[in-house]
């Protein structure tokens, strides 16, 4: 079994609110003493998302989120003889934040619990910092249940790239026919594990939505997958 990692067994509530990125980023560019418009920050921030990400819509390489800081800054006009460390250090304050509010949900430790002699699992996860992300790892102890810890930035693309869901298989030594992805989010965990051949349990509170390719489950929280499992 694979699994993603942050929406699916971990919450952060505050870092992966909807903008929560940019405010983080503004909040350390204003410590260092820079006068700088939310709103215009935002905005010029938005913007070089899209276009980072328009370029990487065919092979969905990793994204640059320092360029990106860079990008915005410059485009609304701001200029300063130290900007490179000014955007460095809003990314490290910015990436501080993941292993301090990274928690699981409530019922993901029991469900790891039950299943980790059943099955091989793997974590495959996007995420822009892999020692970011392998300190929220340690931290939160997945070495005692993941044979297989896979990292976008450290694959240099992102989920629904095969490289990354190939890169778990032969580390757990298993093969797409035989393995499930369980995920929160339908473009990278679906799509992703369908293209690959595996099954797909998609994690969604919300209303049920005609999605193709379908997953093979829908749950509405990680505590269910257990029981979704047995019917797969």
């Amino acid at each position: 079994m694979l699994f993603d990692c942050w929406g699916t067994l971990l919450q952060a509530p505050n870092l992966l609110r909807r903008g929560a990125s940019v405010e983080y980023f503004h909040r350390s560019l204003t410590a260092s003493g820079c006068a700088i418009d939310l709103d215009a920050f935002r905005e010029a921030y938005i913007a070089e998302a899209r276009r980072q990400n328009e370029e990487a819509r065919t092979d969905f390489r990793e994204l640059d989120y320092v360029g990106r800081i860079r990008t915005a800054l410059e485009s609304i006009g701001f200029s300063h003889a130290r900007l490179d460390d000014l955007v460095d250090r809003a990314w490290v304050d910015y990436l501080a934040e993941w292993p301090r509010q990274s928690r699981f949900f409530e019922e993901a430790p029991a469900l790891l619990e039950s299943i980790r002699g059943r099955y091989k699992l793997g974590l495959v996860t996007n995420f822009a910092h892999g020692p970011t992300a392998r300190r929220v790892f340690d931290k939160l102890g997945f070495d005692a249940f993941f044979g297989s810890l896979v990292v976008s930035d450290e694959i240099g693309y992102r989920k629904p790239n095969r490289l990354l869901f190939d890169r778990a298989l032969g580390e757990l030594g298993s093969t797409p026919d035989s393995t499930v992805m369980v995920g929160d989010t339908f473009d990278a965990d679906v799509v992703g594990a369908k293209n690959v051949g595996m099954k797909a349990i998609l994690i969604d509170d919300g209303d049920p939505v005609d999605r193709r390719p379908a997953p093979d489950a829908v749950a509405r929280s990680i505590g269910e997958v257990g029981d979704i499992l047995e019917d797969l």
